[in-house]
């Protein structure tokens, strides 16, 4: 496997922190770390124009960026200058979804603020970008105080769903009524969440982490008793305090969903019987965050312990993991921690976060 990475604006001066939040946090440093400090978070991939839209964690609001692999050059979408922008928003964290129809991203805003700068804040935005247009459009701010660590996205239902921070609450936004329709405390919020082949959104909820499914045409949940992660409990807060153990969540195409856990454990689940099937381990180390089905049917995942992040694939048919390689180039860079994945013709491109010493880059891993 060849790996080379892509940069976008570098900054390598030694500001150390165990995360972007500590990071960005240095005040002596602010101003270069706002235009240079960069974290590439959630990805989704516009296949008419054959470029990749990045989400980022940037404390200037940049927080969209375009993408082309081909060139490997990058062009910011100007979500800090688009007059939507505030302060508290640093973030898109997991979650760009495409509208085929409208030709248009849909996501939500997070934060890397702590709650005393949060709290009378109008909270994480929803927002339209049409890709034709360059135009980002505000939904709403239907959550005041509290941030969109994650949503998803229905386009038949024309329906947002977020799993917030620091409210840890399962929300849901209805963009014909333009009116928030739930926004519940859970306890427990997934990395991400996911929809089944029913419309069913997936999250967690309770100190026990179990799986919630919630029913978006009837307004109501279901709770399956037993229904949660091996070692759920075991799994939780290691992304950061008050995590869940969901560290990524697909919809296989398949009849399945197929989840990770923050050990780096994957499992399947049958979204009508809710049965749990344990798939096996691929990495030594812990987290699971990069996780993406590929046009080859495979399903492929990055993650393991900090330093080095490792990529596989898994074959659904034959039932096994194929290992492929750690995310490190030739020259000596490593890429410190996945966030986020996506497969485009063969090349396999990670998303890198919370770097300690330098800004994050984009890889590229050829298949």
């Amino acid at each position: 496997m060849r790996v080379t990475y892509h940069v976008f604006k570098d900054y390598q001066l030694d500001v150390r922190g165990g995360s972007d939040e500590e990071i960005f946090a240095n005040k002596k440093y602010a101003k270069k770390l706002a235009q240079l400090r960069y974290s590439f978070v959630s990805m989704r991939y516009h296949a008419k124009t054959k470029r990749l839209f990045v989400g980022c964690t940037n404390s200037a609001g940049d927080l969209l960026v375009e993408f082309n692999p081909k060139t490997g050059k990058f062009r910011s979408c100007g979500y800090g200058r688009s007059g939507i922008w505030e302060p508290t928003e640093a973030k898109i964290h997991k979650g760009i979804w495409l509208d085929e129809k409208e030709d248009a991203l849909y996501f939500g805003t997070s934060t890397l603020k702590n709650i005393p700068d949060t709290v009378d804040s109008k909270g994480g935005k929803l927002v339209r970008y049409r890709i034709k247009d360059r135009k980002f459009t505000l939904i709403a701010a239907p959550t005041p105080g509290d941030f969109f660590q994650a949503t998803g996205y229905d386009p038949r239902r024309k329906k947002m769903y977020m799993y917030t921070m620091p409210g840890s609450c399962f929300a849901v936004y209805d963009l014909k009524k333009r009116k928030l329709v739930r926004h519940d405390p859970m306890e427990s919020i997934p990395h991400i969440g996911c929809i089944d082949d029913e419309g069913g959104v997936w999250g967690t909820y309770s100190h026990r982490h179990g799986f919630f499914r919630y029913l978006s045409d009837e307004d109501r949940y279901e709770f399956p008793p037993g229904c949660a992660f091996p070692e759920a409990h075991k799994a939780a807060n290691i992304m950061y305090t008050g995590a869940g153990p969901i560290d990524s969540f697909i919809n296989g195409g398949d009849g399945y969903l197929y989840t990770a856990s923050a050990l780096g454990e994957l499992v399947r689940i049958d979204p009508v019987s809710k049965e749990i099937k344990y798939l096996g381990k691929p990495f030594a180390g812990i987290r699971l965050p990069g996780m993406c089905l590929a046009d080859d049917g495979m399903i492929y995942v990055c993650g393991g312990s900090d330093g080095v992040p490792m990529l596989a694939r898994y074959d659904r048919d034959a039932e096994k993991f194929q290992y492929l390689g750690p995310v490190s180039a030739d020259d000596g860079t490593v890429c410190f921690r996945c966030h986020e994945l996506a497969v485009i013709d063969g090349v396999a491109y990670v998303g890198e976060t919370d770097n300690r010493t330098r800004s994050g880059y984009v890889w590229a891993c050829e298949l």
